[in-house]
């Protein structure tokens, strides 16, 4: 489906650029999230025996993304969880979802929707810059 019929898309394509200007540099929201992605690392207790878990290079990917997240306060809500050695960071938003997966260093795959008339618009989007996470959180909180 091209993007001019996509309407997700379409309200996207203006917003995906960086903020002009930039928020608070290391409130408590980033704090939170970077405590989390630590004990994803450290924490055996959340793993089975054998089962696989975000490697050491993904997790400061994990980070070194959602450090582009302008303003901070997208973080807040945030749900952080792994699956089969990638990470995934969920948001959502009156009738919007915002999927992040890290599947691996330099991997990106947001995955956005929006439900409208009982219809679900959604698209995913493959990239290796971590700026792009900033726009797709703006069109999920406007």
């Amino acid at each position: 489906m091209s993007s001019a019929t996509f309407p997700i898309a379409a309200s996207l394509a203006s917003k995906l650029a960086v903020p002009v200007q930039p928020a608070e540099l290391f409130p408590a929201s980033i704090q939170q999230v970077f405590a989390v992605l630590k004990a994803i690392a450290d924490n055996n207790e959340l793993y089975e025996v054998g089962e696989a878990r975000p490697s050491a290079a993904n997790v400061e990917w994990a980070m070194k993304v959602l450090l582009r997240v302008l303003p901070r306060h997208y973080l807040l809500g945030a749900e952080i969880d792994t699956f089969q050695g990638e990470i995934h960071v969920s948001w959502e938003h009156a009738n919007k979802r915002v999927v992040a997966y890290l599947p691996a260093p330099n991997q990106l795959k947001l995955y956005y929707e929006r439900v409208a008339d009982g219809i679900v618009e959604h698209r995913l989007q493959t990239s290796n810059n971590p700026w792009e996470i900033s726009g797709v959180l703006r069109w999920l909180f406007e």
